[in-house]
């Protein structure tokens, strides 16, 4: 039985060995994932843009297209979500669609209808609806609960408002235990921070 020779064998196992001390940087360069930092900017140089307050230990997950996903723990545990929407664009899961004319009334049935149809919540259940002034326009404020494909009991708020030429939803999601109670106090505050221009 042939061996190979030892200089083939010796040079596969160095370049094995660069490429896994490569790899840690290569990694953290194109990482998904990015501290805020504090304030979030969305920079956008055309069409509305939008910069909100969240703490240092915030992470943001990186190209969201139209909006910003971010957690400190991850997704599983909590999820702060903006998300921009133009007038007439079909939403992830239903088939209503947000116009420019809706009161805040009409964008929370056409939101939660949305939430609803989402294979992903289960036996979703209407906790309070109220009025909510974001980025100095009026909108609205729905707290839900639900159960994912597990059976974890999960809760939520659900914002939307439109300003700007555009439809925003602002979401938290949270396990019903602990975590919500835990975080919605940084949800609260980043959305009192909420601006758009």
């Amino acid at each position: 039985m042939k061996t190979r020779p030892a200089p083939r064998a010796a040079a596969r196992v160095a370049a094995l060995a660069l490429a896994a001390a490569l790899l840690p940087g290569c990694m953290q360069k194109y990482s998904p994932w990015d501290p805020i930092g504090g304030r979030y900017d969305s920079g956008e140089w055309f069409g509305a843009r939008f910069a909100l307050d969240l703490p240092r230990d915030w992470m943001m997950l990186n190209q969201v297209e139209n909006g910003l996903v971010a957690t400190r723990d991850g997704f599983n545990l909590q999820t702060v979500r903006v998300r921009k929407m133009k007038f007439g664009a079909d939403l992830p899961h239903t088939k209503k669609k947000v116009s420019k004319g809706m009161d805040p009334q009409a964008l929370a049935e056409v939101l939660l209808d949305d939430l609803r149809t989402d294979p992903s919540a289960n036996a979703i259940k209407v906790l309070e609806t109220r009025p909510e002034t974001i980025a100095g326009k009026r909108g609205f404020r729905t707290t839900v609960g639900f159960r994912d494909g597990h059976g974890l009991r999960f809760k939520a708020v659900l914002c939307g408002v439109i300003a700007e030429g555009r439809a925003w939803q602002i979401t938290y999601v949270a396990p019903a235990r602990y975590y919500f109670d835990r975080d919605l106090p940084t949800f609260d505050s980043a959305l009192g921070s909420l601006r758009i221009w």
